[in-house]
């Protein structure tokens, strides 16, 4: 069984890294019709594109796949054409001005410009690749892209040769030019290792690419010393030795690019060398060496002796490119997991032979590593806009078709009915039970899954009270045998509102054993009757929502003498459906029937209108609402460090601490905020793959 566990962990579906570590079945999970899922690899034919869109996207991914080896560990290609972009309802949309302004932001002012000296010669369609080599520790990276313009191109290259870089080695393979700019000394002689050690004497490019600022700021301070040198002169007589010799240097200020400390157990990702050409189909490449370039040259040699395959042969890829999201994507990608194996693998180098943190030994790591290994062979992802927003999906397939198992007949998503509509979030999933158990298989097999089945279990060990009889896993985690829903919701029953937040959080669990429920209950309000009431911490009191009875924790107020303050709240909202909020108040936001409920809300039937079914439940997120908060919170934040309070101003006495530090978002923030809808994480499985899907609602 699949847990929402890691949905609070994963932002965006490129966790196709991530998510198959939670992604093995158990027999009672339901699948979709089996005659849905793609046809099995060997049915497949070998490079014929199933869907045909209206942009030729497979087809111009398959031209740009031939100039790839078969083995690559992962291929990602995004659609530049702006016409592709125009769906999101802005002519002003330009995926190739965007990477631009990133440049520049990284680079700062490099002198080189995606749309003055790229965008000329550069084709609709940009794609990014990672292969090994062989060895250890050497990895390619490539990126490529066809040329419409030969001659700016030309360009293109005589306007590196004139940048502030090392000069570039000139090199002829099989009648084709390449270029390779050294940056950083190799200490093992012509060895490459792309993922190795930092070396902190060396340069990468991205400092070649500062220095031209760094150096005039230097320069600068060069003679602001020279100015001062006699001055300085005179303070420093009385020093020591070491720092005379310092004084008569006089040299440039130390880049602190320079000296960075080393950090062990960290690999470098710093550029060492850039090696770029054009290929005889007509596309341009940049590599992180030129023998990833000689090898794609190989594959498109007429007169080899022996044609290597590329990866448009390849059949894990065939099947990720026919699938019919390929060619409505804007961006897509494939991965091979044998090869982020080896990355993983080299990763591993660093971690502990032995870890007190369970599951985080290099032997536990690379145990667990195979095992998910032998469970998948391929993942890809697909991103695409639609009017009301942007999806993407990423599916892990499994090594083999598994034979299907039982649909689960029972009820699901009753308790979106029981949720406000207006929410920051919700996580939504049925059965935890089940899932918990899977966990506790799964971590015999999977050891870093130990980290949380042995966590739970220590944390509760060394919490537990003699005088309380509870056992987390019987008592608790068992009798959650139906659909449970956690949510953070605003209120203006907060507990939190006298410090002027309106934020809220409750839990609704259903379930088949009220009464093992109630005894359970019962031992937490006896503890709390026996133990905290006496000693005049805590008081439990009875309160009523409705016709709902509560049993309230509550704390002394220090506002008023003889008033308590709820801090936490369960009773039953029917026959088996508890509910648990943080203050008794708030149950008044559940009880009677929200209305409207998250089930009706229109921003949630948009986010969950095209996910798949059956699914593990729902990750919703109110982006609209929660960017509000963080945009609020930040400009307070910022105002309050600009100008503090003055305290010979106290605020008014007739308005609350919120009202008078109210703050108005800037209109074109404000604006941007307003586009955004609803955000929704689905996990689903079928007999052959496990699926993640995204949805992010944006507002004409």
């Amino acid at each position: 069984m699949r847990s929402l566990f890691a949905a609070t962990i994963l932002a965006v579906n490129v966790g196709s890294l991530s998510t198959p570590a939670i992604a093995n079945t158990l027999n009672e999970l339901p699948v979709s019709d089996p005659s849905s899922k793609l046809n099995i690899i060997a049915a497949q034919p070998k490079a014929i594109l199933q869907n045909s869109g209206s942009n030729q996207f497979a087809r111009r991914s398959l031209n740009l796949a031939k100039q790839i080896p078969s083995d690559a560990i992962g291929f990602l290609i995004l659609d530049i054409d702006r016409s592709s972009w125009q769906v999101l309802g802005s002519s002003s949309v330009s995926p190739v001005l965007a990477l631009d302004k990133l440049l520049s932001f990284i680079t700062l002012s490099s002198g080189f410009s995606i749309t003055k000296d790229v965008q000329p010669w550069l084709g609709n369609e940009l794609a990014i690749s990672l292969w090994g080599n062989g060895g250890d520790s050497e990895l390619s990276f490539v990126a490529l892209a066809p040329i419409v313009d030969g001659q700016k191109f030309e360009l293109f290259l005589q306007k590196l040769k004139k940048l502030n870089l090392p000069k570039p080695t000139e090199i002829q393979y099989q009648n084709v030019k390449i270029l390779e700019w050294q940056f950083e000394e190799e200490k093992f002689g012509d060895r490459k290792p792309v993922l190795s050690q930092g070396l902190n004497s060396r340069k990468s490019l991205l400092s070649h690419l500062q220095d031209k600022a760094s150096d005039l700021q230097n320069a600068d301070l060069q003679n602001a010393n020279l100015q001062n040198a006699n001055l300085k002169n005179k303070d420093l007589k009385n020093k020591d030795l070491k720092n005379k010799d310092l004084k008569n240097k006089n040299e440039y200020p130390p880049n602190p690019r320079d000296n960075e400390p080393i950090i062990p157990g960290f690999f470098d990702f710093r550029l060492q060398r850039l090696a770029i050409a054009q290929l005889p189909s007509g596309v341009a490449v940049i590599a992180t060496d030129r023998q990833a370039i000689q090898k794609m040259v190989d594959l498109s040699a007429v007169n080899s002796e022996q044609t290597l395959p590329s990866l448009a042969e390849n059949q894990l890829f065939l099947r990720s490119l026919n699938h019919p999201l390929w060619d409505r994507s804007l961006l897509a990608g494939y991965g091979d997991f044998k090869g982020l194996g080896q990355i993983a693998e080299i990763l591993a180098a660093d971690l502990p032979e032995t870890s007190e943190i369970p599951g985080l030994s290099r032997s536990e790591y690379l145990q667990g590593l195979q095992y998910t290994l032998g469970q998948y062979s391929s993942f890809d992802l697909f991103t695409w806009f639609d009017p009301k927003g942007v999806r993407s999906q990423s599916n892990s397939y499994f090594a083999e078709v598994r034979p299907p198992v039982p649909k689960d007949n029972g009820t699901s998503d009753r308790l979106l009915s029981y949720l406000p509509s207006n929410i920051y979030g919700a996580i939504t999933s049925r059965n935890f039970s089940r899932q918990w158990q899977w966990f506790v298989e799964e971590s015999k097999k999977q050891p870093s899954y130990r980290i949380l089945v042995d966590g739970l279990r220590t944390l509760s060990s060394s919490i537990a009270d003699p005088n309380l009889d509870l056992d987390i896993e019987k008592d608790i985690i068992a009798l959650m045998d139906g659909e449970y829903a956690v949510t953070i919701f605003p209120s203006d029953r907060s507990p939190f509102k006298e410090f002027g937040s309106d934020i809220a959080a409750g839990m609704l669990i259903r379930t088949s054993k009220p009464d093992a429920v109630n005894k359970t209950l019962g031992k937490v309000t006896k503890y709390f009757n026996n133990f905290l009431v006496p000693k005049n911490i805590a008081q439990v009191k009875k309160r009523q929502i409705g016709t709902t009875l509560l049993t309230s924790l509550e704390f002394p107020d220090d506002r008023e003498v003889g008033k308590t303050q709820s801090a936490f709240a369960y009773g039953w909202r029917d026959p088996q459906t508890l509910i648990l909020t943080i203050g008794y108040q708030t149950v008044a936001d559940f009880i009677p029937t929200p209305k409207p409920a998250l089930a009706d809300s229109e921003m949630f039937r948009d986010a969950i209108a095209d996910m798949p079914k059956p699914n593990f439940g729902y990750f919703y997120l109110n982006a609209n609402a929660i960017a509000k908060q963080i945009a609020l919170f930040s400009i307070a934040y910022f105002s309050e460090l600009e100008a503090p309070p003055n305290p010979e101003s106290p605020q008014s006495e007739t308005s609350s601490p919120d009202q008078s530090t109210k703050k108005v978002l800037p209109e074109l923030l404000q604006k941007t905020i307003d586009r955004l809808g609803g955000a929704v994480f689905v996990y689903s499985e079928t007999s052959d793959r496990f699926q993640a899907d995204f949805f992010l609602g944006l507002n004409p």
